[in-house]
């Protein structure tokens, strides 16, 4: 077993990416575990545990975070890949200088996927992109594939200067800033692979499990029964991202459609979806019980916010199911603030956890650094100095699964 603390370098911008130093000492274990991340996001869960030596699983329905996560934790040969990224590069010049404006999107993009993608990247960006797709899905070996194009999307997925019109796309926050995109993919491919590169901790000579990343909701989780040690795992934060705004200007030029996009989105938890009016008044009673009235809140934010917490109670439901008696669950959470009001997520969720058999074992509090916060920071006056200080903090909450009679 590997007990050096390793250092993490991100292969790819992830918003609100958990810090791996919550969790490396809770992988400092002398006998390997199944250790599993229900919502994988850009990876570190599955990556540190690798790096540990423990066999690592995760599972997202967002795709390029199940790309960006396959990737960080494969076996990567830099040496070939960089021989591969220049004969993919010369055969999309090749067949960027027969390609017309009209012609240039991704293959099978339909309307509205074609307006979109003239919204934001322009004419001659537009050109060279689709040449460079048609280039790496002709590359035969998928895992190869994939590295690929997580060096195309690091183009894309950017805090500013990227090779879309758009400036903090990064952070899920995209803006259109730009007539012509300050930097073309031609000249950007090659060191956009090297980033990845720099931040690719595994080879095929490390001896190491190989970690296992599948698409699957949380709330469904497609393990047996009491068959994982330890769950490590942030979910998605009340009211503060919405990843696939920022992600769907990659994913159109892997070939996903904006209207899956959007259907997709609309099935993330916390989304805003029809249910029975009993079900809806039973999850309000047992959220106002815990956290007080939310009736000031408009009707809008009322359905999130129960909607978040019935999806999360089926998560907790399925972490508590797949873990092993006294197997141990670490949840980082943030918490909230709609309109003024303070949301507890942590004090909630807490709940929702003893009620699906997970016993509360510690709360630790971990200040955010202002120039390391995805969130904007609650800079509203009328929320006092206390509660401000406690929007800049998450909440991690370890739990152990109790023995049900």
């Amino acid at each position: 077993m590997n007990n050096m603390p390793p250092t993490l370098r991100p292969i790819h911008p992830f918003p609100a990416r958990m810090a791996p130093s919550i969790i490396q000492h809770r992988l400092k274990s002398t006998k390997p575990m199944r250790v599993v991340d229900p919502m994988v996001g850009s990876g570190t869960t599955i990556v540190t545990a690798r790096l540990y030596g423990h066999q690592a699983i995760g599972f997202d329905t967002d795709p390029l975070a199940l790309l960006i996560a396959t990737v960080w934790s494969s076996d990567i040969d830099p040496d070939s890949l960089r021989k591969l990224a220049i004969r993919t590069l010369n055969d999309a010049r090749v067949c960027y200088r027969s390609l017309t404006t009209g012609k240039a999107y991704p293959q099978g993009a339909n309307q509205e996927t074609q307006a979109f993608i003239r919204f934001w990247f322009d004419a001659t960006n537009r050109r060279q992109l689709t040449a460079l797709a048609s280039s790496i899905k002709r590359v035969g070996e998928p895992n190869v594939q994939a590295i690929l194009w997580c060096a195309f999307s690091r183009m894309i997925i950017t805090k500013s200067a990227g090779v879309s019109l758009a400036m903090d796309v990064s952070h899920s926050r995209p803006h259109k800033v730009y007539s012509v995109a300050p930097i073309r993919p031609f000249e950007k491919f090659q060191s956009a692979l090297e980033q990845v590169l720099r931040g690719s901790h595994f080879s095929s000579s490390h001896n190491l499990p190989a970690a296992v990343v599948r698409r699957g909701d949380a709330r469904a989780i497609p393990l047996n029964d009491s068959s994982v040690d330890l769950v490590i795992t942030s979910p998605p934060y009340l009211n503060a991202i919405d990843y696939l705004r920022g992600h769907k200007l990659s994913l159109v030029w892997m070939g996903h459609q904006i209207d899956e996009l959007r259907k997709l989105r609309s099935g993330n938890i916390g989304s805003e979806r029809s249910h029975g009016s009993s079900a809806s008044a039973s999850n309000r009673a047992a959220i106002e019980r815990v956290l007080g009235s939310f009736a000031d809140l408009p009707a809008r934010a009322q359905a999130m916010l129960v909607q978040y917490f019935g999806d999360m109670d089926r998560v907790l439901a399925e972490i508590s199911r797949i873990l092993k008696h006294a197997g141990t669950a670490v949840i980082v959470v943030g918490n909230s603030t709609i309109r003024g009001i303070f949301i507890r997520n942590s004090r909630m969720l807490t709940h929702l956890a003893r009620g699906n058999g997970l016993r509360l074992v510690s709360t630790r509090h971990r200040e955010l650094q202002e120039n390391r916060r995805y969130l904007p920071p609650p800079a509203r006056a009328e929320l006092g100095a206390s509660l401000r200080s406690r929007m800049n903090e998450e909440v991690i909450l370890t739990f152990e699964k109790m023995l049900v009679h």
